[in-house]
């Protein structure tokens, strides 16, 4: 009768101990900083004049990256050896990105798109 009273015990218990567990790991996540984020933009480049594609670092919540990765105006992009000046430049915006976003939906009989007349 004790073996299966401790059956009982564990098998309701156990299923709620692995769920709170991963409950706190999963709040655990939002208190911790991330590493930074690589973002890559196309953009011209202060110092050469020419249009180049570069990696910047940005940690997470800044508002300017915090350094160069990559950038293809030298012959090996991952070595960067300017001063850096379109770190200062970059402007970073936090929120949603729009893929999150459909680029199109059916309301109301009508299409509804998320660019502006601009685009």
């Amino acid at each position: 009768m004790a073996l299966v009273s401790t059956m009982v015990v564990v098998l309701l218990v156990g299923p709620l101990l692995l769920i709170a567990a991963m409950g706190l790991l999963l709040l655990s996540t939002a208190f911790f900083p991330s590493g930074p984020q690589r973002i890559r933009e196309t953009f011209q480049c202060p110092w050469t004049g020419r249009v180049v594609t570069a990696e910047f670092l940005v940690p997470e919540g800044a508002a300017h990256p915090s350094d160069v990765a990559s950038c293809s105006a030298f012959p090996n992009p991952e070595r960067v050896m300017c001063t850096k000046p379109c770190r200062e430049l970059a402007e970073i915006r936090w929120g949603l990105s729009r893929p999150v976003f459909p680029r199109w939906a059916l309301i109301a009989d009508r299409l509804v798109t998320w660019r502006s007349p601009t685009e």
